[in-house]
């Protein structure tokens, strides 16, 4: 049973020497590479605006049943 792989695309970050430190420390305590810290860190983001969105358009719901 062959396993499916996500198509990567690579591209040039240019961050601050403070960020970049911030990520390689982060990534060290998470025992990860820093990619794989910036790319978590992305699809969190991400994660968490669609969550956001969801409980904002409940709260709206519920605000119009009352």
């Amino acid at each position: 049973m062959a396993v499916a792989v996500e198509e990567q695309v690579k591209f040039v970050l240019r961050l601050t020497p403070a960020m970049h430190k911030k990520i390689k420390r982060s990534a060290k305590l998470n025992n990860t590479s820093m990619n794989k810290e910036i790319t978590n860190r992305l699809t969190d983001s991400f994660s968490k605006k669609t969550t956001e969105s969801l409980l904002g358009d409940i709260v709206k719901l519920l605000e119009k049943s009352k």
